[in-house]
């Protein structure tokens, strides 16, 4: 599933270790709108940024990819990031283009 959004600002990058586990964790939130197929706002949220691009995500719009998944707090099943895309208005990039930041799953 991909969307069309608009990353107005990247959090730090925070650290720690699990009190349960002992295991290290790293995180990052980026502020941003969701955006309607013709460019207007529609919701502003905040995303959770994955592991793998974590440090990599910028200011700027994007084509979202997005996978389901479980929230590792509650188990609840919802959109997760996988990978964005530079988008340029009235320019699609052809579906085959390599991605700002691609995560694995």
């Amino acid at each position: 599933m991909q969307s069309l959004l608009q990353i107005i600002a990247v959090g730090e990058r925070r650290t720690g270790v699990s009190k349960t586990s002992g295991k290290p964790w790293e995180m990052q939130e980026a502020e941003c709108i969701l955006l309607n197929d013709d460019g207007t706002p529609n919701k502003v949220g905040v995303l959770n940024v994955p592991r793998e691009l974590v440090g990599k995500v910028a200011v700027g719009t994007f084509i979202g990819s997005f996978a389901l998944g479980a929230n590792y707090k509650d188990r609840r099943i919802e959109a997760q990031l996988v990978g964005l895309q530079p988008y340029v208005q009235g320019k699609t990039p052809p579906p085959n283009s390599q991605a700002v930041a691609k995560a694995s799953s």
